[in-house]
């Protein structure tokens, strides 16, 4: 049964990700809220200046980026209690941003946003996730939160990336294979991209937007297991069948809702942004791609889908 949900006001790559979950073929999908983001959605508003309202909109994200670099943090101690209110206190700046007001009225969902904290060694760094879940299976902010904060403070944060996979519909497998890392050998990231990097041309990756992602990402579509890159930065476990028959079924579902390029670009799109993540993970590095990075359609999925969508490539 194919199903129609209105995501078109979602910037491209957050409502193919939640299309996916409305129709079931994911539990879940998240959006890491930072300048990646913000610096993203602002320029593909201004070089491609699709929608009547651009200007109006980017003066709403600027406002948003500030509101987001002003939101005060104060932790005493790194004791659940003491991490539960200051998430309390962030959550409530947090939910004042308006491009979290709109996301929230453009996905016809559960969307919520919640602080994410990480601890290296005696170092407690912070965040904001904002979550999108269909209304009937969704946990509540406060759960998402507490199982963070308990993570931190008992020094075990895999245990809260176990319950992220979970919360995001991955397979049970490839999230055990995440978890697994010894000493000395390649990152589980760069082992889930390595079959594919060969289809990355780094020479296109210094052109950003005067390059497009046929450029950048080539001979992907009759390669085997593919179609396991169904979302960004989850890295499958190598020739995993379950993911790539989930994977599968995800882009029959976009497939059937949207135009088919604008889906093949979304996984080549993911299999680039893994490429890069992981080749920084292996580089020791933390830094998300730059919009626009993986060639024109990178920054043009940070616009509205309804705008995306618009291009000649897709129509």
């Amino acid at each position: 049964m194919t199903h129609s949900f209105d995501v078109g006001g979602l910037p491209a790559f957050v409502a193919l990700d939640g299309y996916a979950v409305l129709s079931g073929r994911r539990r879940g999908a998240s959006i890491q809220l930072d300048e990646t983001y913000f610096d993203g959605r602002q320029w593909a508003l201004r070089r491609f200046d699709t929608a009547s309202d651009a200007d109006r909109e980017v003066r709403r994200l600027e406002a948003s980026r500030e509101r987001y670099d002003d939101a005060e943090v104060s932790v005493d101690a790194v004791t659940e209690t003491a991490l539960m209110e200051a998430s309390a206190g962030f959550r409530d700046e947090l939910q004042r941003i308006p491009e979290l007001e709109s996301l929230a009225r453009a996905f016809p969902g559960r969307c919520f946003v919640v602080p994410e904290w990480m601890r290296t060694g005696d170092r407690l760094q912070y965040g904001a996730r904002v979550y999108l879940f269909r209304d009937d299976d969704a946990p509540t902010p406060e759960a998402v939160v507490r199982k963070n904060v308990e993570s931190v403070t008992a020094d075990a944060f895999e245990e809260f990336e176990r319950y992220q996979g979970r919360l995001h519909g991955y397979p049970d497998c490839c999230i055990d294979f995440y978890r697994t890392h010894s000493q000395g050998s390649p990152s589980p990231e760069w082992r889930s991209v390595e079959p594919f990097a060969d289809a990355v041309h780094d020479a296109a990756l210094g052109r950003g937007v005067d390059a497009s992602i046929d450029d950048v990402v080539r001979n992907l579509d009759d390669r085997a297991g593919s179609d396991a890159f169904f979302a960004r930065a989850f890295f499958p476990e190598p020739d995993c069948e379950t993911a790539v028959i989930k994977g599968r079924t995800v882009r029959e579902t976009l497939s059937s809702a949207f135009p088919k390029e604008l889906v093949r670009d979304y996984y080549r799109l993911n299999v680039g942004l893994n490429y890069l993540l992981a080749r920084s993970v292996e580089r020791r590095g933390d830094c998300r791609p730059a919009p626009g990075t993986l060639g024109r359609e990178h920054l043009r999925f940070y616009l509205p889908l309804a705008d995306a969508s618009s291009a000649p490539r897709y129509a």
